[in-house]
């Protein structure tokens, strides 16, 4: 393997994911393969399952496809277990090595075939050839205390509103995650989607303001079990975004059965789709301690795939230029992850957070992330200082109290450039604020994010009568340090 590939498969799959990946289970099966999948020409492996229990599929794979490229996105695999349908792999990330993971579902002990085959017709209309470097499978046993998470894990069908694949070339589905809650001897387990981007929903260009990303990511499927793992409850996002009561089917031992339904990433229960997808459980995100999109720093190549579908479907501003809102290549912005907590009492006590991962607003309370270049007064705005676009707020008015954000700025600046970076209070409402903690990047060359990064977990008070305040600063060498605490009355202009 060249080193030109591995640095691609780094970016695919994600160092930090390594760990998870041995937690879920134990390996079953490994096939070192360097077969052409082409019309008439597929791959078949085989596996055997110890003991009950779900069977996760890891696929090395490429294909002649480039998701940046119109009519040549993307290489459609289906995959087949003991000749019967079980899902199909979209091979979105071209000619470099991919892992693509998969769920196979929940099997019984015994001897299993997996075939893999080309289908021509659905796969981009440029694109004739795929090729699988490998297989791995794993089996993560009913009796694991992970088996919880991979039972409820959601069978996902394609969308197909204006094309019967639709998700071969956009809004792919590309990670799935969860999140965990015990109450009262009751357990909750809440799982995300996270797609390439969404077609409609907040206008493209406020995406990497209002949620620092133009991936699009929707809480899918919740349910509740009680103490002895039974489904006391189950509810999907339905589309408008209502919590609607799951009534429908189970397949491949027992899974949730879901279709995208909308162009923003919403689902429905009533199946039309023809294709689908089962993507394992890859990451358990804490939404009391991190942003949703820690899990794009897990999985890297969320940016790449992300950035490559803008480069396809948007029209970006080049140059960039700093005072406008229009959307420009994503190395040109700096990437901001940090907190806030509405304070509602003198003595400091913080509001209630928002019960995590579970789509529940807490008091709105909204922060501009601001920067200053060195030599520069001018202070560069996440939320281009509080715009609207019709019913839109540039700011992050989500659920949670971590959230992620943008700074636009012209050409292609290094994190070298900054001189400071502070949080101001909006209009509107806690008048009160805590702000905490901050990891800032920027993307490399190949649309990865660079490091280390700048990272400080100082913490502000804002209040109406002192808006803002330094978050972090460099000294006079570049090195990062602590700024003085400082605040800005609110007559200052920002």
């Amino acid at each position: 393997m060249n080193s030109q590939a591995e640095v691609q498969i780094t970016g695919f799959r994600g160092e930090l994911q390594e760990k998870d990946l041995l937690d879920c289970g134990y390996r079953i099966a490994l096939h070192k393969a360097e077969v052409e999948l082409s019309t008439g020409n597929g791959f078949r492996f085989t596996f055997s399952m110890p003991e009950d229990g779900f069977a996760e599929l890891d696929l090395l794979a490429r294909s002649d496809s480039d998701w940046a490229a119109a009519d040549r996105e993307s290489a459609f695999v289906r995959l087949y277990l003991n000749d019967v349908y079980n899902q199909d792999v979209i091979l979105y990330y071209g000619s470099s090595l991919g892992v693509y993971t998969r769920l196979l579902g929940n099997l019984k002990e015994g001897d299993y075939e997996v075939y893999a085959e080309f289908r021509e017709l659905e796969s981009a209309p440029l694109v004739s050839r795929a090729w699988i470097d490998g297989v791995e499978l794993r089996c993560v046993a009913d009796s694991s205390a992970r088996s919880i998470v991979y039972r409820h894990t959601p069978l996902l069908y394609g969308r197909n509103l204006f094309h019967p694949y639709e998700n071969r070339f956009t809004d792919t589905p590309l990670v799935l995650f969860y999140s965990v809650a015990e109450e009262e001897e009751r357990t909750i387990i809440e799982y995300q989607m996270m797609f390439s981007h969404e077609d409609e929903g907040t206008p493209a260009p406020l995406l990497m303001s209002k949620w620092g990303r133009t991936t699009d990511i929707e809480w899918m499927y919740r349910v509740e079990l009680d103490a002895d793992g039974n489904v006391l409850n189950a509810v999907f996002q339905g589309p408008h975004h209502i919590t609607t009561a799951f009534q429908g089917s189970y397949d491949l031992g027992g899974h949730p059965v879901l279709q995208s339904a909308t162009t923003n990433g919403n689902f429905t229960d009533h199946i039309t789709s023809g294709y689908r997808f089962m993507l394992t459980p890859a990451f358990q995100w804490k939404p009391e301690e991190e942003p949703r999109e820690a899990v794009m720093s897990r999985f890297p190549f969320a940016y790449q795939v992300t950035g490559w579908e803008m480069e396809r479907q948007q029209e970006l501003e080049m140059p960039s230029l700093a005072s406008s809102i229009a959307l420009a290549h994503q190395r040109s912005y700096v990437f901001i992850q940090t907190s806030k907590f509405s304070l509602h009492s003198s003595d400091g006590e913080r509001s209630s957070a928002s019960r995590p991962g579970f789509n529940r607003r807490e008091e709105d309370a909204c922060v501009d992330i601001q920067l200053r270049l060195h030599g520069s007064e001018q202070w560069y705005s996440s939320c281009h200082h509080d715009l609207r676009l019709g019913d839109f707020r540039a700011a992050y008015e989500g659920a949670e109290s971590h959230f992620s954000t943008t700074i636009k700025l012209s050409g292609e600046p290094a994190l070298d450039d900054i001189a400071e970076i502070r949080a101001v209070l909006l209009e509107g409402g806690a008048d009160r604020m805590k702000v905490a903690g901050l990891y800032a990047f920027m993307l490399n060359e190949n649309y990865l994010p660079k490091q280390p990064g700048i990272r400080t977990d100082r913490a502000l008070e804002l209040t109406r009568d002192t808006p803002a305040g330094i978050l972090w600063a460099a000294d006079e060498t570049g090195s990062v340090t602590y700024a003085a605490d400082y605040s800005t009355s609110k007559d200052e202009q920002v």
